[in-house]
């Protein structure tokens, strides 16, 4: 009896600990499809995020910010502040959101 709770505790602890993963992987609380594409992207880019709803509303400052005529290294220093990305990071994730939010100012990233 002691050897089957031994093993109990240790398949919730496991069971937990996925349940935990799954709030944390990207499109676990995307709001659409393109949200969903744009998590999955970062995710593969090396982009680490805790908070995707947060990741999703940045993103969606990113496209406000070229749309209000900022140049692009104004916004890879808005990206930077309050966040956790490294310079790499946010250069990638501006890339990112361009291509699935806003791909009108795509010749402004790039220039």
């Amino acid at each position: 009896m002691m050897f089957a709770r031994h093993h109990f505790g240790k398949l919730f602890g496991a069971v937990i600990a996925v349940a935990a993963l799954s709030l944390v992987t990207p499109g676990g609380a995307a709001a659409d499809a393109t949200d969903d594409a744009f998590l999955k992207k970062l995710f593969a880019d090396g982009v680490n995020f805790s908070q995707p709803e947060q990741i999703v509303k940045r993103a969606r400052t990113v496209c406000e910010a070229f749309a209000s005529a900022k140049s692009p290294a104004t916004i890879h220093q808005l990206t930077l502040n309050d966040s956790a990305f490294t310079p790499r990071q946010a250069a990638v994730f501006m890339a990112d959101v361009v291509q699935a939010y806003c791909p009108k100012y795509s010749d402004q990233f790039m220039s």
